[in-house]
């Protein structure tokens, strides 16, 4: 019989699911921001576009919520192959739509996983090419790294003359 959370632990996913939530819509509004011929824009030829970080964080959610899921760590299993993997995924082309959708469906593909936590799983490990990290930390990770991408969207608009904060 599998046990239901309760107290810190229903807490700790609670608070998980909330900061999703609230980066997911951050994200999304600084990405609404972005002018149509800004998309492909980038300060140098190794830095990401805004349309290539939004895909990023779609792609790098679904991965998230597939290793809360308690599925194995999706690609190679060396960090800097994993690195690679993830530049070369995120340098194919998709549309600002797709991006959205993309965000969108994993971010509830995400919410969906942190719903299905149990104390067992809350107290296992997550390996990944990047370390293992315990389960009830790494549910930190992605709106943490929702976050961070948004910001990097919000720099790039301030190169481009964009000043107004857009949260």
């Amino acid at each position: 019989m599998t046990q239901t959370l309760t107290g810190p632990g229903q807490e700790l996913i609670d608070r998980a699911k909330q900061n999703v939530a609230a980066a997911r819509d951050q994200l999304l509004t600084t990405f609404s921001f972005v002018p149509d011929d800004k998309l492909n824009w980038s300060p140098s030829p190794s830095a990401r576009t805004p349309l290539q970080i939004a895909a990023h964080c779609g792609s790098a959610t679904a991965t998230f919520a597939g290793l809360l899921r308690g599925e194995p760590w999706p690609l190679a299993p060396t960090a800097a192959e994993a690195a690679a993997q993830i530049r070369e995924r995120d340098a194919k082309g998709c549309t600002r739509e797709e991006a959205i959708q993309s965000i969108d469906a994993s971010s509830k593909s995400l919410l969906a996983a942190l719903e299905q936590a149990t104390p067992e799983i809350l107290g296992s490990t997550i390996w990944t090419a990047f370390g293992e990290f315990p389960y009830a930390f790494a549910v930190t990770f992605p709106a943490e790294h929702i976050s961070g991408h948004a910001r990097q969207i919000d720099y790039l608009q301030t190169i481009w003359g964009d000043i107004q904060d857009h949260h």
